[in-house]
C-alpha cells in the first residue's frame, strides 16, 4: 500500500479506531502523543477514553486503560483490547 493510500485510509477511520490501531502498534503512548498523532485536542482523547475505557458512567468498552507513570498519563490496551486488535 502506498503512503498516500494509507494516509487516506487513516483520515476516513473513526478516531476511536485510529486510537486502537496506534496502541496496537505501540502500547503505552502518552495522552499528549496520542492527541498529536490523531490531530485532536487532549479533551477529545479523554472523551474517547470514556467510551473505550472502563468508565461505568458511559458504558465503557474496557478496551483501553490509562495509567500515570509519575510524569505522564499513558494509554494501554487492556487484555480485551489486545484480543480485539489481534483479531483484525
Amino acid at each position: 500500500m502506498t503512503e498516500q493510500l494509507a494516509t487516506e485510509r487513516e483520515s476516513r477511520e473513526e478516531p476511536g479506531l485510529r486510537l486502537l490501531r496506534l496502541l496496537s502498534e505501540e502500547d503505552g503512548q502518552s495522552l499528549h502523543r496520542i492527541a498529536r498523532r490523531l490531530a485532536v485536542d487532549v479533551g477529545e482523547v479523554q472523551r474517547l477514553l470514556a467510551e473505550l475505557g472502563n468508565d461505568p458512567r458511559y458504558d465503557g468498552l474496557d478496551l483501553v486503560t490509562l495509567s500515570h507513570d509519575g510524569q505522564r498519563l499513558r494509554l494501554w490496551l487492556t487484555d480485551k483490547g489486545k484480543r480485539l486488535c489481534a483479531s483484525r
